[in-house]
């Protein structure tokens, strides 16, 4: 089931778990008078998505569900949000936004950096899709998945699909956990992202045991001049999205 309660919020919910999930694309708390500061981002509206069975992680250890861009010995937090569009079909949703990358310990801001993104939901995954556009040489991007802890009937999965150095992710330890652990694990993808790049991941939260691994999920991924697509397994259905003008598109059969 999916759904759109506000514009750049995308609902997603599994009947077989019931896990419900937001995916935040239209929500900040930054007032429209204000500047952007990275000593004030906020867990409740940076993260980039929400579940009724997990909870941010405590302020100093890793983000959960966080696209960070590292240059210059600094990372980036999300604050200012602008929704980009919405859309739903059978099964199937996504909502997209851009940001400015703000950092703390110096100018808040890079001149020309940006990140858009694009989230796809269809079942229980995530198609998480993110353009970087003037990234300084040597700056690299991280990206986290759910947070979840040793003791829950939970699985928290990430996958990359393009743009990462390597496919599977490296858990990192939140040792001060969640609102619903003591202490948590979040995986996470690292990449180079100087330039303009691309970057897709899928990513899922699931207490289904018969759910099926990340990595046999899709069969085809296609990434060029800005353009993904995406053949998810057996062919059965094909997601593609276009950056400049954006536009997302998902065809079954």
């Amino acid at each position: 089931m999916l759904a759109l309660p506000a514009p750049g919020l995308l609902v997603q919910a599994t009947r077989t778990d019931g896990i419900v999930r937001l995916h935040n694309h239209g929500s900040d708390h930054v007032r429209p008078h204000e500047g952007e500061s990275a000593a004030e981002d906020d867990p409740y509206y940076g993260r980039q998505a929400y579940s009724t069975r997990t909870g941010p992680t405590a302020a100093g250890n890793v983000a959960d569900n966080h696209l960070s861009v590292h240059t210059g010995g600094r990372h980036s937090v999300r604050r200012r949000i602008h929704p980009l569009g919405a859309g739903h079909g059978d099964g199937w949703g996504w909502a997209a936004s851009w940001h400015r990358p703000v950092f703390a310990g110096g100018p808040p801001m890079v001149p020309g950096l940006r990140v858009e993104s694009v989230t796809v939901a269809y079942g229980g995954h995530e198609l998480r899709a993110h353009r970087v556009l003037g990234a300084p040489a040597g700056s690299r991007l991280t990206l986290t998945g759910w947070a979840t802890g040793p003791e829950e009937p939970l699985t928290s999965a990430l996958y990359g699909l393009h743009g990462w150095d390597d496919p599977s992710p490296d858990p990192v330890r939140a040792p001060q956990g969640t609102a619903w652990t003591p202490w948590a694990r979040v995986p996470r993808l690292t990449g180079r992202c100087e330039g303009a790049s691309v970057h897709l991941a899928l990513a899922s939260l699931t207490a289904d045991q018969g759910a099926v691994p990340l990595p046999e999920a899709v069969d085809e991924v296609r990434v060029d001049d800005g353009t993904c697509e995406v053949v998810w397994a057996g062919g059965t259905a094909r997601t593609r999205i276009a950056f400049e003008p954006l536009e997302v598109t998902h065809t079954v059969g």
